[in-house]
This record gives C-alpha cells, structure tokens and sequence, in this order.
C-alpha cells in the first residue's frame, strides 16, 4: 500500500501530479491510461524524487512512452 511507503506529503504531491498530468488529456479519464501514469509517478517517488515537479515530469514521460500523446502542460 502507498501509504506505508511515503509521508502525507508525499502522497500529496503524487496525487497532484498524477491529475496535473490526466487532466483535459483526452484519455484523462481512462483507468488504464492513469494506472500508466500512476505507477510511473510511483517508481519515480520511490527513488526519493518526490517533488512536485519530478513527479510530474515522470508522469508525462510515461504518457509519452506507453501513449505517444505529446500534448504541451
């Protein structure tokens, strides 16, 4: 569980990111999409890159690798 991995702050900032990057992206709202997203947000916070910026830049890479979407932030 997450929680057990990362203080409130933390969770914070992945949460923010993770919507910062599905937001008015058309598949923003798809499950698998944000999973993609997501667990890449995860693998980035738990190098210790836990700022909101780092989180968000793994976010959109992983849009970019597993969607080819190239949409400007």
């Amino acid at each position: 569980m997450i929680s057990e991995h990362f203080d409130t702050r933390t969770r914070i900032n992945m949460k923010l990111a993770l919507d910062r990057v599905c937001r008015s992206r058309p598949r923003g709202e798809d499950h698998g999409f944000r999973r993609s997203v997501a667990e890449n947000i995860i693998r980035c916070a738990l190098t210790g890159r836990t700022g909101i910026g780092q989180l968000v830049d793994a976010g959109e890479r992983a849009m970019i690798r597993t969607h080819g979407e190239r949409e400007p932030v």
